[in-house]
């Protein structure tokens, strides 16, 4: 298992990165963490938290009112993406250039640092005169170059082309009017337009809270719990890595690298279950792909597309909430059909660990549930993960069995802590009372029982509860308690972590640093996608694109709604082969959608607002329609990168694997087209639910589960038995005419599955 590990790790990753000597990565990592600190004192707004909680204090130390603005920050970050991209990733990806940084890349570092720290000092005035000289053409298509080079050193080469192609464009249709160019693509939008600012301002905080999580080890408990309920069940590998990759997916937002974590310990159970390679292979990657469908975090384009139209995250996730079931209801279906036509049976339970174990262990989902109440309470995005993150560090503090201290008691510390931060401002003072209590009554078990002991998981607590009671006492808004909840979080585990002579004490200040580190690193990647995509979005709006190319989709089209579905599908799909999800959603988003939405524009049931914001009811569908797709693509061959992690990491043929990948996931492939034509199924389209709209909902909701059903019947052909062609074809036409969701299909699909219940169970007996 750990040489295919290896294997596929060297093929996906290691190949395209520099295993660097000391010095060199010591400058990745500084750069890494430069870009956490930026992002957390100036993008979520801690030094003015600081300067707020001081000034209460009664204490003013001005220089805490300093900050930056926003493209400033983007700039900063841009510039160490940059350093961090020409250091890991080679020229060519050869012997010679992977083992040694050579001179080209030193001087594209410095190139890089001067394009990006320019538009830093150049910012603030040309915000006063809004005016472009020479120099900030020659530092925009610096800029411009440097990131499409990055881009195509960390990603491959089609993005870069395909940005190419729409820049050419761009400058032909501006007449060569070079100013023009570098203002739009580089002063005002473009590099740093909404793609990377949704980077910067909200998708970073989940790479952080996500690396941390994987890091702690919550990726682990959440796989091994799944595996300890449903291992021994037949099937029940399959079926717990659907679940656990799910759960996990939700957080680390990338198909292929949730392969790479819950797939090592799912993928060989699997196969140890019974399963086929080319089975055990395909679940994996079909779980962790929909991870960036299932609510409360999603994909990176997500937050992107909330911005796109201007409705904000947290009523994304209740429109995803009814999609991402039905996704995963699919993947749970083929499995039990496949489960069962295998006749395999489940793994003893003695080999896993007690179930007891994990139900005692079950507040590390804490910060998992922490961040779902925050965004579905609105609460901003990155605010809500930094948050998380707080609560995450301090779960794992307790959770260490290796430090002394009831566990139950701190848990319970936890608990009341983590509810009352969420407490408002007019209960504030006898909120802090319970907490200074609370805190008061923990040093008094210190040294009054055996119970508490003044080691990390006291100083922790203790921490943790003060802090919370300052800030109730201060009268501190609750999104600042929280953001210092998170930031001190991180302050609390490096000191204490770096103060204890503990080995499990050690592991979290390396956890906590390397987090930091980590999400620098991973950053890069989506960072410069969004930048290239910033620039196609740029050029689209600059040239008017935007506009033409809708409408000359729906011409080419010929009006028909099915057909242009079909093409932004297909559009989606091959674009994602070799673009990146975030870069793929922009493209698509900017070009595809507005072209679905022409079609039905002048439809009543289209063409209403989504209550209580302007995006079109037909837009957000269409949004929707092009970001599923693009996310799809990871599983579509040929190139389906998170089906080639599965294959390799099962030793499967990766034809096969990518195939059943594409059967197991049919849910998501069909389920777009439901949900636009069914666009309640979106659940904030609604403006007044009654009781018939409840109930039209649920109905929908249950026919497209029973079309899964037909459909993965008809393409498993089985049904308790093995089933005949023709038989199969038969369903397999009613479960696409149920796919309709019209009454007559859906009774007949369920008169055939009583039907062939009563079949067997007849030839059976």
């Amino acid at each position: 298992m750990g040489e295919n590990l290896e294997k596929i790790e060297k093929k996906i990753v290691l190949e395209k990165t520099r295993t660097l000597p000391p010095k060199l990565e010591n400058i990745v990592k500084a750069a890494a963490i430069l870009i956490g600190l930026f992002e957390i004192l100036f993008i979520f707004n801690f030094t003015f938290t600081v300067y707020s909680l001081f000034d209460k204090l009664g204490v003013k130390i001005g220089i805490l009112k300093f900050d930056f603005q926003d493209q400033q920050v983007m700039a900063f970050v841009l510039g160490m993406i940059l350093v961090i991209a020409f250091l890991r990733y080679p020229i060519i990806k050869k012997e010679k250039y992977l083992k040694k940084v050579q001179l080209i890349d030193y001087i594209l570092i410095l190139l890089g640092l001067a394009a990006a720290l320019y538009k830093f000092w150049r910012w603030p005035t040309y915000m006063v005169y809004y005016d472009v000289n020479q120099i900030d053409v020659i530092f925009g298509f610096l800029a411009i170059i440097l990131v499409l080079e990055a881009t195509r050193r960390a990603i491959g080469w089609i993005l870069p082309t395909i940005v190419t192609v729409f820049i050419l464009y761009g400058i032909r249709d501006a007449g060569f009017n070079w100013t023009r160019i570098a203002q739009y693509l580089y002063l005002d939008q473009g590099i740093f337009g909404i793609p990377f600012y949704v980077m910067t301002i909200y998708v970073f905080a989940f790479v952080f809270f996500g690396a941390f999580l994987l890091k702690i080890g919550v990726s682990d408990y959440i796989t091994e719990f799944m595996i300890s309920i449903f291992g021994p069940r037949p099937g029940g590998p399959a079926k717990s890595a659907v679940i656990s990759s799910g759960m996990m997916g939700t957080v680390s937002g990338s198909s292929v690298a949730n392969v790479l974590t819950t797939g090592t310990f799912t993928i060989p159970l699997m196969k140890k279950a019974g399963y086929p390679p080319e089975i055990a292979g395909a679940v994996e990657p079909v779980a962790s792909t929909g991870g960036q469908l299932m609510p409360p975090v999603m994909g990176a384009a997500a937050f992107i597309m909330a911005q796109f139209l201007g409705v904000p995250y947290n009523k994304l996730i209740i429109a995803a909430v009814l999609p991402a079931l039905i996704y995963y209801s699919g993947v749970y279906l083929f499995i039990d059909l496949e489960t069962k036509r295998l006749g395999l049976k489940g793994i003893p339970r003695e080999q896993f660990k007690p179930i007891r174990y994990f139900l005692r262990k079950l507040y590390i989902l804490l910060p998992i549930l922490v961040i779902t109440v925050a965004l579905v309470w609105g609460i901003a995005p990155h605010i809500a993960a930094v948050s998380s993150l707080g609560i995450a560090i301090w779960v794992a503090w307790i959770s260490k069995d290796e430090i002394p201290g009831h566990e139950q008691l701190y848990v319970a510390t936890l608990l009341i802590t983590t509810l009352l931060m969420f407490t408002g401002r007019e209960i504030a003072k006898p909120i802090g009372i319970v907490l200074l209590v609370l805190g008061l009554t923990l040093v008094v078990m210190a040294v009054a029982t055996d119970k508490v002991q003044f080691n990390e998981k006291f100083y922790i607590s203790m921490l943790f509860v003060f802090l919370m009671a300052l800030g109730k006492f201060l009268y501190m808004r609750k999104e600042e308690i929280l953001l210092m909840s998170g930031v001190f979080g991180i302050i609390f585990s490096l000191i204490v972590g770096y103060k204890s002579k503990t080995e499990a004490g050690k592991a979290m200040y390396s956890a906590t640093y390397e987090s930091m580190i980590s999400a620098g690193k991973t950053s890069t990647t989506v960072m410069l996608a969004a930048a290239s995509a910033g620039l196609i979005q740029g050029v689209l709006t600059m040239t008017g694109l935007v506009t033409s190319l809708g409408y000359k989709l729906v011409d080419l089209a010929g009006g028909h709604l099915l057909l242009l579905l079909l093409m932004a599908m297909v559009f989606s799909l091959i674009l994602g082969m070799g673009v990146p999800t975030t870069a793929n959603y922009v493209i698509t988003s900017l070009v595809a959608a507005p072209a679905v939405f022409n079609a039905v524009a002048n439809n009543p049931v289209y063409s209403v607002s989504v209550p209580g914001y302007t995006a079109p009811i037909a837009l957000l569908a269409a949004h929707f329609f092009v970001f599923y797709f693009g996310i799809l693509a990871d599983l579509t061959p040929p190139v389906a990168l998170a089906a080639y992690a599965g294959s390799a990491l099962a030793g499967g043929d990766f034809w096969k694997t990518a195939t059943n990948s594409v059967k197991y996931a049919l849910a998501g492939y069909v389920g777009p087209y439901i949900y636009f034509t069914h666009p309640e199924m979106f659940l904030i389209t609604v403006e007044n639910w009654t009781t018939t709209t409840a109930l039209q909902v649920l109905y929908e909701f249950g026919a497209t589960l029973l079309a899964m059903y037909l459909l993965a019947i008809s393409l498993t052909g089985w049904f308790q038995k093995n089933l005949r062609k023709e038989v199969r074809a038969v369903i397999g036409a009613i479960g696409i005419a149920a796919a309709s969701l019209n009454v007559i299909p859906v009774i007949i699909g369920v008169a055939v599955i009583i039907g062939l219940r009563v079949f067997v169970k007849k030839i059976r007996s």
